[in-house]
């Protein structure tokens, strides 16, 4: 059937050569109305440059928490090569996100580059999220759509390895003192969840929104982020305990909808 792509000419369902179509007939009719389909679909392709994307992974992996104030970066060569970029492209990353405010370059013994946190006040990252008030309902939205579903699975699927790293992370949230540790902590749970739902698109999705979430979570008080989260960790936890995994949704939508009703508060207030 497919042997005209060798060069013998069209053949029928039979293997029976038929008569070459010519090519200005195959533009013509409902061709023709694909052919405006596929333009009108089809995004014109933005190409990034290298060290684009590799402030892209770094800057992520801040807002994940991997990276905390203060951790320092792997040396250039090292990061280079794990990457597969050179250590060209690897400074002109760093030098991007140094004047984002994400990374300090030091000299010396001691000296490197390390994680710090934009000077930015409370006050201004709340007025960031109030100005993008609907990309922060959202990305709420988006949380709903995706870690209940992330959820139940898990509490289908989790191993008792996967719940002891969970109760692990939950006691580092417990014991933060300050927004970068918590966060770590907090993204560790939910990205915890989402490897025990063993479904890698799943995984994608809370790890993309996780990201999403960085500058609302710095926004609001640590006191109240705190106090709101760990109580709806702890419900979440006890579902997957329980293998619940009716419960285990009930509970995570319940705790994203109380920190949504929380910025809402604080917003309104300020």
């Amino acid at each position: 059937m497919w042997a005209w792509l060798e060069g013998r000419g069209p053949t029928d369902g039979f293997g029976q050569a038929t008569a070459p179509v010519p090519f200005g007939r195959i533009l013509r009719g409902s061709d023709e109305a694909l052919a405006r389909k596929w333009r009108s679909s089809i995004e014109r392709v933005n190409q990034s440059l290298a060290y684009e994307l590799v402030a892209d992974k770094i800057r992520r992996a801040i807002f994940l928490g991997t990276f905390v104030p203060g951790d320092k970066l792997p040396p250039e060569r090292e990061l280079a090569k794990q990457l597969g970029v050179s250590r060209m492209t690897v400074r002109e990353a760093v030098r991007v996100l140094g004047t984002e405010g994400y990374l300090e370059s030091r000299r010396g013994a001691s000296g490197g580059v390390r994680i710090v946190v934009p000077d930015e006040s409370d006050e201004a990252l709340r007025g960031r999220v109030r100005r993008g008030r609907k990309h922060f309902e959202d990305v709420m939205d988006f949380r709903v759509a995706t870690e209940p579903a992330a959820v139940r699975l898990a509490a289908l699927r989790r191993s008792e390895a996967d719940l002891a790293r969970l109760a692990e992370t939950l006691e580092q949230m417990e014991s933060s003192k300050k927004k970068p540790e918590f966060r770590r902590a907090d993204s560790a749970f939910h990205l915890g969840i989402a490897d025990a739902a063993d479904n890698p698109l799943l995984r994608g999705a809370v790890e993309d929104v996780r990201a999403a979430m960085f500058i609302p979570l710095d926004a609001l008080d640590f006191e109240v982020m705190l106090e709101t989260s760990l109580e709806g960790h702890r419900q979440v936890l006890s579902a997957l305990e329980a293998s619940d995994a009716e419960g285990a949704q009930r509970a995570m939508v319940a705790h994203i909808e109380a920190n949504r009703q929380k910025m809402r508060l604080l917003l309104s207030n300020d």
